[in-house]
């Protein structure tokens, strides 16, 4: 169990109300953090948060009452008419601008001794940031899977799909999650002799300030097209966000999809600020291109075995025969690399681990069938389903099938823009529900048939299981039936229910269906 005083945990802490800590006693142990007042036990520092939905002094007598030792809270709050602080007897610590500062408390109450008893950089870790809007989730598993090629379980992930190594994963509720999981989680993982983490860094972890306290050696864009416009605005302020990743102090290489415009963005902001880091650009060139970044695929071939490609790197080459689908994933396989090559792994030890890689789950994820090509992918925007329909079209002289819908409660402004795609890049289309949560299925339908030319060729089926069916149906030898939207999930999410639901599942248990 970690203890630490609480006045060790504040003492190098600015804005901290020094009249209220000189009145904790020197004795007063903390042996545990949280945000949550629910998850407050006995002895825990409860951390008082303004929230979005309420201020967390809101619960602090029921942190007491639960066995909270001291609250920590932003300064200048106000208790409402209600009289939420009447009763508190434990320490109230106000503290000044203490949501940029929670990643510094939970740094130093879960900090890592060597064997001299010094404080370990970073809990002894190298930690690789990806952001980007599509294949984070990708590039954190491939990285992972290679690192343990080269040395059995060295390397874990935290992101979508769960926190821990690849093939043994612990559930998780955000893409990044909130700060004091995120050192936990950090110092735990660390505990299991893991060196190398791959993090996945969203644009609200990075506006939230999730990953403060968190030292990535290593920042990676994989690119940036529009989504969560329905929190950030526009998408500048999309972007602002997920840039400032990349200007961090403690960052040492900075690994960046040439291919992308967001890319050029970020190098001139480095250069006008002068900033000393090394930048590794990564890109497919293909033979109409001009590209010159210092990593590159050429004469790549997609196979539905899989990628071949040769790699360039300084006066380095090989070959990269990997049996995962599609060209967006070669770009995803090339971040990858960087990131590798940035922490000094051998070029060739880098491309040998990276040709073993497997499929990330429901990432262009092939469910086996004889004559028809289904894939599930967690294809959910604009930019990943023009990406995946691509890719798919290379496996195929025939048709594509596109099963998919968008999401409730969330960017609107997406769903004609997926529907533009869909028509222009698949041969049937499918309009189904996705997770619907508090939105009404059909207002959802309504707003992406907007973005139809021709709506009167699209076939709408709520039903997301009869939808995957139809598709299955009407596909012949030699098409492609591609699931997207859900990819991993395994629920689907209605206003008042949540029902399980594997758009895999759903694609295997339709493909034994046709062949009884």
């Amino acid at each position: 169990m970690i203890r630490h005083p609480l006045r060790y945990l504040l003492e190098k802490v600015k804005g901290v109300d020094r009249d209220a800590m000189a009145d904790v006693s020197a004795d007063l142990l903390v042996i545990g953090l949280t945000l949550d007042s629910r998850e407050v036990k006995r002895g825990t520092l409860f951390v008082a948060l303004n929230g979005t939905q309420a201020h967390g002094m809101e619960y602090a007598l029921k942190a007491q009452q639960q066995g909270a030792v001291a609250i920590i809270c932003e300064s200048g709050f106000v208790p409402n008419q209600s009289g939420v602080l009447a009763g508190l007897t434990i320490p109230v610590i106000e503290v000044e601008g203490l949501a940029q500062q929670v990643g510094e408390i939970a740094r130093c109450y879960y900090q890592i001794l060597d064997d001299k008893q010094q404080v370990k950089a970073n809990y002894g870790l190298k930690i690789i940031g990806v952001t980007g809007t599509d294949g984070k989730t990708t590039v954190t598993h491939f990285f992972a899977q290679a690192m343990n090629v080269l040395a059995a379980n060295q390397a874990a992930v935290i992101g979508t799909l769960g926190i821990g190594f690849p093939d043994d994963l612990q559930q998780a509720t955000h893409t990044t999650p909130d700060v004091l999981t995120v050192h936990k989680t950090l110092h735990q993982l660390a505990r299991k002799g893991v060196e190398y983490i791959a993090m996945e860094v969203s644009s609200h972890a990075l506006d939230q300030e999730r990953v403060n306290g968190v030292d990535f050696d290593v920042a990676m864009l994989t690119n940036l097209t529009r989504d969560h416009l329905d929190y950030h605005g526009t998408v500048e302020n999309y972007a602002v966000a997920k840039q400032k990743l990349f200007m961090r102090s403690e960052v040492n290489t900075v690994v960046l999809n040439h291919e992308d415009d967001f890319t050029q963005k970020i190098v001139t902001t480095l250069n006008q600020r002068d900033d000393n880091k090394t930048v590794l650009r990564y890109a497919v060139k293909s033979e109409n291109t001009k590209i010159d970044a210092e990593l590159m695929a050429q004469n790549a071939y997609f196979g539905n075995e899989g990628i071949e490609a040769q790699i360039f790197y300084a006066d380095q080459k090989g070959v990269l025969n990997t049996a995962v689908l599609g060209w967006f994933n070669l770009s995803n396989l090339l971040a990858t690399l960087a990131a590798m090559l940035s922490l000094d792994v051998k070029f060739t030890d880098a491309l040998d681990a990276l040709n073993q890689v497997k499929t990330v789950p429901g990432r262009m994820e092939k469910i086996n069938a004889a004559d028809v090509l289904v894939v599930v992918d967690y294809a959910h925007t604009p930019g990943a389903l023009a990406s995946v329909l691509k890719a798919l079209r290379g496996h195929t002289q025939q048709r594509i099938f596109c099963v998919f819908g968008c999401g409730g409660d969330r960017d609107k402004g997406k769903r004609p823009l997926m529907a533009n795609i869909a028509e222009q890049d698949a041969d049937v289309v499918i309009v189904t529900d996705d997770n619907p949560r508090t939105e009404n299925p059909q207002s959802i339908v309504q707003d992406i048939m907007t973005g139809f030319e021709r709506a009167e060729n699209i076939v709408i089926e709520h039903n997301r299981a009869k939808a995957i069916r139809h598709a299955m149906r009407q596909a012949q030898a030699g098409d492609v039936v591609l699931i997207a939207g859900k990819g991993h999930e395994q629920v689907q999410i209605f206003a008042h229910k949540t029902e399980v639901f594997d758009d895999r599942q759903q694609a295997a248990e339709a493909l034994q269906e046709l062949a009884a």
